[in-house]
């Protein structure tokens, strides 16, 4: 079978993750270029990876004849672009979460744009943005493959087969991406992160539970179901006055973006989802999503889960071998994860992508799912902006 050649935009923290799910999916994928903002970042993992090409800039990669599929893990403040580009010379697209974001781009005079922007003019320059990257792609006519890895965890995929053979109606879906805060020091500021908690953690579980209810509705009657409206609510709870000179182990030093999130949303049958994202759980990150239905109740538990419990009096006992993300010390219990990538579903996402592509099909994470992520995402704001619910459109 034909491979499809991939070039990369990005060498950081997912660009590694990626690479590793490219590697169990090597008999469709080749890695054959990449780019970063600084030339020595990109040359170093062309040679830790033996990738063959080296390419001054992400135009240049996207020109390449020797690419196929632009993979883009630079920061979301480059997506668009990214997109664009990649538009422009007919090449395929995978683009990490979230899709885009609103990061004050046109009031350059602003320090604090969280606190200083409407809501209101964020949503409509969100959809501004949205509607156009969506003609550029369906012009160009290539494939917007999202990678929303959520969408494939195993334990995801048995709850939509639990599902679809349950003949079931879900009430509700309960979903959490939390941890205990990003050590980036991008995440502080809202001109370099485009909100907090709710758009770096909470794109995965609204991405999911849009995902499950545009699935149950294609199992039920034909018609995926999709979200109507949103209630939003944030906080800045590390800004709480009764911390002061007491101990705290979460990340502080939030500017002007939450660290608290919380988004109900309404479906066009009648049913929610609430959505919890924050970065003051410690413990290790929080993957899970849990379906309330009429005939049953389903958990998918991505991390952390009990399929391997370990035990330790000292941190120093593990010694260098990998527990989980985000997991503050190694002592006591904890529940070191088997294989955290497969679990959270990043090898099946690749070979899915790299199948649409050489079968001509579209992928299972696509534009929809990314744009209708953002949009709730960003209604979600508004919400708690103007406390009451937002209709999407």
């Amino acid at each position: 079978m034909q491979k499809i050649r991939v070039g990369m935009v990005g060498v950081g923290f997912i660009a590694k993750i990626h690479m590793a799910a490219f590697a169990e999916t090597s008999q469709f994928i080749e890695v054959v270029g990449v780019c970063a903002s600084k030339r020595e970042n990109a040359e170093n993992f062309a040679s830790q990876y033996k990738v063959p090409l080296v390419f001054e800039n992400f135009e240049q990669l996207c020109a390449s004849e020797e690419i196929d599929v632009v993979d883009i893990c630079a920061p979301t403040a480059l997506h668009d672009a990214v997109i664009f580009s990649a538009c422009e010379n007919k090449k395929h697209v995978i683009c990490e979460k979230p899709l885009i974001g609103y990061y004050g781009e046109d009031e350059p005079g602003i320090e604090h744009v969280g606190f200083e922007v409407s809501k209101t003019k964020m949503y409509q320059e969100i959809s501004r943005k949205m509607t156009l990257i969506e003609q550029k792609i369906t012009q160009a006519g290539v494939k917007f493959m999202y990678a929303e890895n959520w969408v494939y965890a195993p334990s995801v995929e048995k709850m939509k087969r639990l599902l679809r053979v349950s003949d079931g109606v879900v009430f509700e879906l309960r979903a959490e991406c939390s941890h205990s805060g990003s050590q980036a020091s991008y995440s502080r500021k809202w001109r370099t992160s485009g909100g907090g908690s709710l758009m770096r953690l909470g794109s995965h579980p609204i991405a999911a539970v849009l995902h499950m209810k545009y699935f149950e509705g294609l199992v039920r009657s034909g018609r995926p179901i999709k979200p109507v409206a949103v209630v939003g609510e944030i906080g800045y709870l590390t800004k709480m006055e009764s911390l002061k000179d007491r101990p705290c182990y979460v990340a502080r030093g939030w500017e002007d973006v939450e660290d608290w999130s919380m988004a109900i949303i309404d479906f066009d049958d009648g049913s929610k989802a609430t959505v919890f994202s924050t970065d003051l759980s410690l413990g290790g990150v929080k993957n899970k999503i849990t379906a309330y239905m009429s005939n049953g109740v389903i958990t998918a538990n991505m991390t952390p889960n009990d399929s391997v419990v370990a035990f330790a009096p000292n941190e120093t006992v593990w010694k260098d071998e990998y527990i989980c993300e985000k997991l503050e010390t190694k002592a006591g219990y904890s529940f070191p994860s088997a294989d955290e990538f497969w679990a959270r579903g990043y090898p099946q996402e690749m070979k899915d992508f790299a199948l649409s592509v050489l079968e001509n099909r579209e992928p299972a994470s696509g534009f929809d799912l990314a744009k209708q992520t953002v949009q709730v995402i960003y209604a979600a704001y508004l919400s708690a902006e103007l406390q009451r619910k937002v209709k999407i459109d």
